[in-house]
């Protein structure tokens, strides 16, 4: 089974890619700019990791929880990693999904992006 670290490596270059181009628009480079930066961690039975997306747009992934994040989601590894892989919901229930919302951009940035993500 995939460890999320590596999971999230490809995410990172797609969201910053994408974030880059929204964050240089007259019109959607501010409002963006308002939700960042964001952190979400990742609580699995196996390991936990946070993923940052800084001011600027660049997007990184650390083992571990980070400092004051904005999203606290626990669930299943497998699920997750499913989800991850192929970035839609898996044919199968998790058995264990809770999420915390710490602030309310991270709220509003998870309900945005959570299908992207395949949750």
């Amino acid at each position: 089974m995939p460890s999320l670290e590596e999971l999230f490596i490809s995410i990172c270059a797609e969201v910053e890619k994408e974030l880059k181009k929204v964050l240089k628009g007259l019109l959607s480079g501010p409002m963006v700019k308002g939700y960042l930066p964001q952190s979400w961690v990742f609580k699995t039975e196996i390991e936990t990791i946070t993923f940052h997306v800084d001011k600027k747009g660049n997007a990184s992934v650390i083992s571990g929880m980070g400092e004051e994040p904005d999203v606290t989601v626990s669930i299943d590894h497998e699920y997750l990693a499913a989800a991850l892989t192929t970035r839609e919901k898996p044919g199968f229930e998790c058995k264990n999904l809770d999420i915390k919302f710490h602030t309310g951009k991270g709220q509003t940035a998870f309900g945005f992006l959570r299908k992207r993500l395949g949750l």
